[in-house]
């Protein structure tokens, strides 16, 4: 188990059990208690876990949010994620513009609306975005796809190699999503794997656009991967709340609200 691996599952064992001692997740873990008590002083210092006499109690009211699996994320306001795809591809992607794309169930979509740009390169850390894309490949559409270590539940790759990768790369867009948004804790994903990833690639691009469809406002989840001042462009729906809009806006993000019937 990686080092960010094992950070979210201490959490999690946290949140299903209220407190642990440090030799209680030592052996649940098969760590050194020294390797727990680092990983404790991380998660105090992000206020989720507040450390006692050799262990460590939950501050949360409840359990960390899950994860969805793909196909739960995929059947998810499907119609909206599509014309929010159909919007983003339309108005930020120009002629042999290099892209990147994440593995979102909105930003991947995107690539079904591409086929009208005869000259892109295009990378990626996910399969679905591969899958999606790869009929549109010829010699002048070209899509690079990192290494690293696959998370079947995201259909993502991550780690060092995944970071490394995108690291290596000038971009001129970025196009991510992610699980939640909150003005406080800004956007929000469940796993801290993926959220190095998407962190990474956002260095890599000159521009970034964050598709959110505005079901996903006022969650928040473990990680941040993005604050509004990370980011250039925020594609939503009408669904969204006057408030968030406000914060949007007075942020500086270029807010762009796609009707949904």
């Amino acid at each position: 188990m990686l080092p960010l691996q094992r950070k979210q599952a201490i959490l999690n064992y946290l949140s299903q059990h209220g407190a642990a001692t440090m030799k209680e997740l030592s052996d649940h873990f098969g760590v050194s208690e020294m390797t727990v008590r680092r990983d404790l002083i991380a998660l105090e210092q992000e206020d989720h876990v507040q450390r006692s006499h050799g262990g460590a109690v939950y501050l949360g009211a409840s359990p960390v949010p899950g994860e969805p699996d793909s196909a739960s994320k995929q059947a998810r306001n499907r119609d909206v994620k599509e014309r929010l795809a159909a919007y983003s591809a339309k108005m930020f992607v120009r002629e042999g513009d290099v892209l990147i794309l994440e593995n979102g169930t909105t930003v991947s979509r995107m690539a079904e609306f591409l086929d009208d740009y005869s000259e892109l390169n295009l990378l990626t850390n996910g399969l679905d975005t591969l899958n999606l894309f790869r009929p549109l490949v010829t010699e002048r559409r070209s899509m690079i796809c990192c290494g690293g270590m696959l998370r079947e539940v995201s259909g993502t790759f991550v780690g060092p190699l995944a970071e490394q990768f995108f690291a290596s790369y000038n971009a001129d867009t970025l196009f991510i999503s992610a699980l939640g948004f909150t003005p406080e804790y800004g956007f929000t994903d469940p796993n801290l794997l993926d959220t190095q990833v998407k962190k990474a690639m956002i260095q890599a691009a000159k521009k970034v656009v964050m598709i959110l469809d505005s079901s996903k406002m006022g969650s928040s989840y473990f990680t941040m991967v993005a604050n509004l001042s990370d980011i250039d462009i925020l594609v939503t729906d009408s669904g969204i709340q006057a408030a968030d809009q406000t914060v949007i806006e007075n942020s500086g993000v270029e807010l762009h609200i796609v009707p949904v019937s």
